[in-house]
């Protein structure tokens, strides 16, 4: 079979480009060895953030001695169904643009030639350009290697067919602290391990501390320098010890210590594809590997592996395979969100990383329990920080820590690409009661002129 276009993996690195080229009349195909949607729609974004909800519904009742009653299987359910819907959501859109979709693993045989393997059967695609979409995979380490059983990762965390009465997280990064959030909301007992100074450690410090005190204050155990020394697994437990010479039984053992990028079996070293010593995909500016016309997005390229970033990459690629104006994704300005209830959404600079290039800068923070929208859901210790440069003309970095976060973030986006000025965003009419009410208090603050919050002189 020969196309212009063929498409190695259909998540959210993938199916965009797929989609806007199948769009300008250019015949496609995509590969995909696992579902459609891949890790984003499967595995990570869409069951993550189903359970994210109910658990928050979970904790809102709780808040005022409520009793919740539920069903674990029917919950399990209902996030299996919404991961459905979003899949065949995703087949239309590819089907109904003409696309065609190979079921199996897509492996390069030249820069113009793909093998599509399946079951024993192989099918061979022609084509003119391919984009790797390939992924990550969890990583797990020697002492905690996955048995989809006492050992899991996040593929297995949301399917369990038990409710797990107690877990241990190994790694208190972003999927760490947000299975916490959701398990410890549905009564599980849960403990957290991370090996290096604090939670969040890609973070500051005061944003850590904050999510760590709202964890801890829903029983989450936390052991900061500290891993795993040894797991004994039962025929129902495993008895973990800990490098601090804590002793703890649980039911599952979740390692949450980060991605590898899926390149085996592939083909990469068939044709030149460069590797960098992780085994990512180096790209150029235009996101083209080594091999001309063949172009890499997403998690596989590295970078922060955010599925808002990979869709930008995707359609950039797209653009160019199409030869319209496209454009580079600035990567300083993609937003890390975080949804913990006292969720967290950063763009740009934090204060660790400009003390590491020594750049001086000016910081206002402010807390945001005055705001009867954070009063609502009970976060105290919400605030939001800015830095900027001496002169504050520039913004280097936004940090908010509020619930909603992931949703205000985008209020405060004009903000730092320059579209927006502080004197324009204390006068726009923010939605009360909002948590993006907080972009007008702040800017009046930084101007000197607050209403909602006292100026110390």
């Amino acid at each position: 079979m020969k196309y212009d276009v063929v498409v190695i993996g259909s998540g959210i690195g993938g199916y965009p480009a797929a989609i806007y080229l199948a769009d300008r009349g250019y015949r496609v195909a995509v590969v995909e060895k696992h579902f459609i949607g891949g890790e984003c729609t499967n595995y990570g974004c869409v069951p993550s953030k189903a359970f994210y909800q109910f658990a928050e519904s979970v904790r809102n009742i709780e808040k005022v001695k409520g009793n919740v009653f539920y069903n674990w299987v029917e919950l399990v359910e209902w996030v299996k169904n919404i991961v459905k819907e979003s899949r065949e959501g995703l087949e239309y859109l590819l089907e109904n643009r003409g696309i065609e979709i190979y079921n199996g693993l897509g492996r390069l045989v030249d820069k113009n030639k793909v093998l599509v393997e399946k079951e024993g059967d192989v099918i061979e695609l022609e084509t003119d350009k391919i984009i790797l979409a390939l992924g990550t995979v969890p990583l797990d380490i020697p002492i905690a290697r996955f048995d989809g059983d006492k050992i899991i990762s996040n593929r297995e965390v949301f399917y369990l067919k038990e409710k797990p009465g107690s877990v241990l997280i190994v790694g208190g990064g972003v999927i760490g602290v947000e299975l916490a959030n959701i398990y410890s909301s549905l009564g599980v007992d849960v403990t957290i391990v991370e090996l290096l100074e604090h939670i969040l450690p890609f973070t500051d410090k005061d944003i850590a501390i904050a999510l760590k005190q709202y964890l801890v204050q829903r029983k989450v155990r936390i052991f900061e320098k500290t891993t795993v020394s040894k797991i004994d697994k039962y025929s129902d437990r495993c008895l973990v010890e800990l490098t601090n010479g804590e002793r703890i039984e649980v039911d599952k053992v979740i390692v949450a210590i980060g991605r590898k990028p899926d390149t085996q079996n592939i083909g990469l070293e068939n044709i030149g594809v460069e590797i960098d010593k992780k085994g990512f995909i180096k790209v150029n500016e235009d996101l083209e590997t080594s091999v001309k016309n063949i172009y890499a997005s997403g998690d596989v390229i590295g970078g922060p592996l955010l599925a808002h970033k990979a869709l930008l990459e995707s359609i950039s690629i797209a653009k160019r395979i199409a030869r319209e104006e496209s454009f580079r994704v600035d990567y300083r300005l993609v937003p890390i969100t975080i949804f913990t209830g006292l969720e967290i959404a950063s763009i740009g600079y934090s204060e660790k990383d400009l003390q590491s290039i020594n750049i001086k800068y000016v910081k206002y923070k402010i807390p945001l329990y005055y705001l009867s929208s954070v009063k609502i859901k009970g976060f105290k210790n919400a605030f939001i920080k800015i830095l900027m440069d001496e002169n504050s003309e520039r913004i280097y970095g936004i940090h908010i820590v509020s619930p909603n976060a992931s949703e205000v973030v985008s209020s405060y986006m004009p903000l730092i690409i320059g579209k927006l000025g502080f004197r324009e965003a204390r006068s726009i009419p923010y939605p009360h009661l909002t948590v993006s009410e907080s972009l007008r208090d702040i800017s009046e603050y930084i101007i000197g002129e607050p209403v909602h919050l006292f100026l110390k002189k």
